[in-house]
């Protein structure tokens, strides 16, 4: 199955590392990262329970002229709210790049939402309790908190952001000591006083002097410091700690340890770019993550539970339209319904795909040709469901059974793994993510068949580019692009 609108580069398909800001204590970015932080979940949550409420009690009083059950809607909108909080939480804190702009809040709040929905559908259905909730008040919140959340998202944390950022200091009398070679004096008591620091007092020192000569030279620091200290008013200790020596700085926070203030160290651009990565402790030393897993537990066991809540509702409502294209097939030809091949699945491990049997044929061994245009051997009702991909619905058998996902690169039949293993390299990382039913190289362009090694590579390439930067907000892309490809049927034969 592949799906997707044009032939996109490869290169454009490449998403670069965050861009790493470096702030002071106590200062805001206004880019929205506060969107995931404890207040903004606070304005969410809020907002959510109101309007389940609102929603649930006006839907009522339109269709049926009474308030309906406010409690129920009120613990609909508590839950709601916790599960759409959490799931924004773990959004935000795996996707930090996601909420670098307005339009990435905005999916990363739908991604959330839709979620989050998706997941109650589930539970509903399985514990058979959707009759306790009335469909229209469900709907009527859902469509209704879209925009809600979106514009949350969006506009809230600047709000709440820039009334932080513009008062973060005020009423701090600021010691500032920056080493006399720095050019960064200016800049630091500007950014300070916009952030409504009332006293800044800077006191120049020279970081690079010689061995024998910084001694005396820490001492005259740490006096004026003092000096400084016991008269200014309340307020934090800045040093700027570029180009000078790890020891030199550990040195003056030794001799400041009895100063009743906050000392903070401001480290030159090298060492910056460091602090907003996560650490792992590694015995006594500290390991810093340069390059995330593709998937992390969490995020597999999210992935997994919406490939089940997806499947198990897709399937149950399948079935009868199952049994009409079953009929069909043997109607048409002669042959099982099911088509079943072997592939290597998730780190190697061979499974057998189920499809919809389209062709004569049941090819699964060391030859396996690749369907082509006009190609003889597909049946009458088997270029139909080829056309519309009906024939792979089948593998949300192989979904639930845990062998494949909705998103994730294309499994190929065993023969052409081998092959093209032989032929592109680091062919076999694709499989260090679960196999999909349609994947972002699908959806770019590169779906049906691949008759040349450059356009395997290309396929390829786009499988690695999705291992590396998988994420919930991308597979729903994906999903909402395929939906668009099969509709235009391209490449489809």
């Amino acid at each position: 199955m592949g799906y997707l609108d044009g032939h996109e580069s490869s290169k454009q398909l490449v998403e670069f590392p965050p861009r790493v800001y470096s702030r002071l204590p106590g200062e805001f970015d206004l880019s929205g990262e506060l969107a995931v932080t404890v207040p903004g979940l606070i304005i969410d949550g809020a907002g959510i329970f109101l309007l389940s409420l609102f929603s649930g009690m006006a839907y009522n009083f339109i269709v049926f002229r009474n308030l309906g059950e406010p409690s129920i809607f009120a613990g609909t909108g508590l839950l709601v709210a916790v599960l759409f909080c959490g799931t924004s939480r773990f959004l935000g804190t795996s996707q930090r790049t996601a909420v670098s702009r307005g339009s990435g809040r905005a999916r990363l709040a739908l991604t959330a939402w839709i979620t989050t929905f998706l997941f109650l559908v589930f539970v509903a259905f399985s514990l058979k309790i959707g009759t306790q909730f009335s469909r229209g008040a469900v709907l009527s919140f859902f469509v209704l908190g879209m925009p809600l959340v979106v514009a949350s998202r969006v506009f809230a944390p600047r709000i709440l952001a820039r009334t932080l950022y513009a008062n973060a200091y005020r009423g701090s009398e600021v010691i500032l000591a920056i080493p006399q070679e720095s050019a960064s004096t200016e800049t630091m008591s500007h950014e300070l006083r916009t952030r409504g620091c009332q006293g800044l007092h800077t006191i120049v020192f020279d970081g690079a002097c010689k061995a024998i000569e910084w001694p005396n030279e820490r001492q005259r620091l740490l006096k004026r410091i003092i000096e400084t200290a016991r008269c200014a008013g309340p307020g934090e200790i800045y040093l700027l700690g570029a180009n000078i020596a790890q020891e030199r700085i550990l040195s003056i926070q030794a001799g400041l340890r009895l100063v009743p203030r906050a000392v903070f160290v401001i480290p030159d651009e090298s060492v910056a770019s460091f602090l907003s990565r996560p650490v792992r402790r590694v015995g006594s030393s500290v390991a810093i993550e340069m390059q995330r897993v593709p998937l992390s537990a969490a995020a597999r066991a999210l992935k997994r539970a919406i490939d089940i809540a997806v499947a198990g509702t897709a399937l149950t409502f399948m079935l009868p339209f199952f049994g009409v294209i079953a009929l069909a097939i043997k109607l048409d030809s002669k042959g099982p319904v099911f088509f079943r091949q072997s592939r290597n699945g998730y780190r190697g491990r061979p499974f057998r795909i189920l499809k919809f049997r389209t062709m004569t044929v049941l090819e699964d061994g060391a030859v396996v040709r690749q369907a082509g245009r006009n190609d003889q051997r597909v049946t009458r009702v088997g270029r139909w469901l080829r056309k519309t991909s009906v024939d792979e619905l089948p593998q949300l058998l192989n979904i639930f059974k845990g062998e494949m996902s909705l998103v994730g690169p294309r499994p190929h039949a065993i023969a052409h793994d081998e092959l093209y293993a032989k032929l592109i390299e680091d062919y076999e990382l694709r499989q260090h993510v679960k196999p999909g039913v349609t994947g972002w190289a699908q959806v770019n362009g590169l779906r049906g068949e691949t008759p040349t090694v450059d356009l395997m590579f290309r396929r390829i390439e786009c499988d690695l580019w999705y291992a590396a930067n998988y994420s919930v907000a991308l597979d729903l892309r994906i999903l909402a692009r395929t939906a668009l490809v099969v509709l235009r049927q391209d490449n489809a034969y």
